[in-house]
């Protein structure tokens, strides 16, 4: 799995850049809640992740989107985790302007706050129990997050053969990410139903470790209108993670 996509890593070059936003409306609408169960390995349930799209602010031109993740007692020896993140976007390009994130760990509080401006640096602020710092980092092209990102590919236009490229902020860190759109539509079974999808596989490097073994990550979006995320893999510390959609409120109609 890892060979194409470095292949295609190596091959992006500078025209790399974010997908256009699809015309029309957004897939989604104030209020949508996405539910899913994480696992690890496809065996052990490790928890549950709830991504929401809160009301706008600011005379509607940010979009705030929150995600809340939480371990189960299953992993709980291994690790404890409960956390929320936050990520303020503009309404009309989708980029946030601001990412925040909370997270208990094992007993340790821990957060951090990015501003993304327009064009420049980006800033990350920390705290790990009572120790601050800050790190800035400078980006190679847009910027998003964790969150934003999510959102982002799913308002895209995405054809398959497709790729990208952008920098995203997730776990304190600043990331160069790379992808591409699967040619195959696939059939993907969840707790929430079987779903018409297609596929995106990206890789992301760390961008202070820019020599460290980048981690894959496989996305699968509904081909409706509402493109829903019904599944996704990726990797932690305690290894390969999958995230299945268990149930949908909110959202658009098909």
């Amino acid at each position: 799995m890892l060979a194409p996509l470095l292949a295609l890593v190596l091959a992006a070059g500078s025209q790399c850049a974010l997908p256009p936003i699809a015309d029309g409306e957004r897939p989604w609408r104030t209020g949508e809640t996405l539910d899913l169960e994480l696992d690890v390995l496809g065996a052990v349930k490790a928890g549950t992740l709830q991504l929401t799209v809160e009301r706008p602010m600011s005379g509607g031109r940010i979009v705030p989107l929150r995600g809340r993740a939480r371990t189960t007692a299953a992993v709980a020896s291994i690790r404890r985790f409960a956390g929320v993140g936050l990520s303020w976007i503009d309404a009309r390009t989708l980029l946030p302007e601001r990412y925040r994130d909370d997270t208990d760990e094992n007993g340790v509080r821990r957060s951090s706050d990015a501003r993304i401006p327009a064009d420049g640096r980006v800033t990350i602020a920390y705290r790990h129990g009572d120790r601050a710092s800050e790190a800035s980092f400078d980006p190679e092209g847009e910027v998003l997050d964790a969150l934003s990102a999510l959102y982002y590919l799913r308002a895209a236009r995405l054809a398959p053969g497709d790729r990208f490229c952008f920098d995203a902020i997730a776990s304190r860190r600043l990331w160069h990410l790379e992808g591409s759109v699967a040619a195959e539509r696939e059939p993907v079974e969840t707790p929430a139903g079987r779903f018409q999808t297609f596929r995106v596989d990206a890789l992301a490097r760390r961008a202070d470790r820019p020599d460290a073994r980048p981690r894959p990550v496989h996305l699968w979006f509904t081909r409706d209108s509402r493109r829903l995320l019904v599944a996704a893999v990726s990797e932690i510390e305690l290894g390969p993670v999958r995230a299945q959609l268990v149930s949908v409120r909110g959202a658009r109609e098909r």
